[in-house]
């Protein structure tokens, strides 16, 4: 399986990453899904107060556990996982391909991990927030870290 999608209309400017906006609209709390996520020893400590933290946590403890993501584990899951341990900076689909390819090794030839498939399931989320960032050659040359505003 390639990381390459040759016909990809546009997606290799499309980037993914965790909506915290969607989650005030639906009246949901990212901060009580992010912290059922957390590993053990993490669980132990005081629990991260601001996203930001919560975030920091898990790219320099959780993420480093094999537990964190696993083979049986919905592909839904281990992507929302993913955009966690990469402290939610959006990625595209041939950067979370390859994440899923390298975490899930051992199987990753056993289940679909195709950038058609990845897409449809980032694109049909409606419980993790995953949303896409489009992003133009400017913007990629010179990343926007203004918060957006509604």
């Amino acid at each position: 399986m390639t990381l390459e999608n040759n016909g990809d209309n546009g997606e290799s400017k499309c980037r993914y990453s965790i909506d915290m906006n969607w989650y005030r609209e639906q009246e949901r709390s990212f901060t009580l899904l992010a912290t059922s996520r957390l590993c053990p020893s993490s669980q132990k400590k005081r629990l991260p107060k601001s996203e930001t933290a919560l975030l920091n946590t898990f790219k320099q403890c959780c993420s480093k556990s094999e537990e964190f993501i696993t083979p049986n584990m919905p592909l839904a899951e281990a992507i929302f996982r993913i955009l966690l341990a990469n402290g939610n900076k959006p990625l595209t689909l041939q950067q979370i391909q390859a994440k899923l390819q390298q975490r899930l090794s051992d199987i990753s030839g056993a289940r679909d991990l195709s950038i058609p498939r990845l897409k449809r399931i980032l694109d049909c989320d409606s419980y993790y927030g995953l949303r896409s960032v489009n992003t133009t050659d400017e913007e990629e040359e010179e990343p926007n870290t203004a918060p957006q505003s509604d």
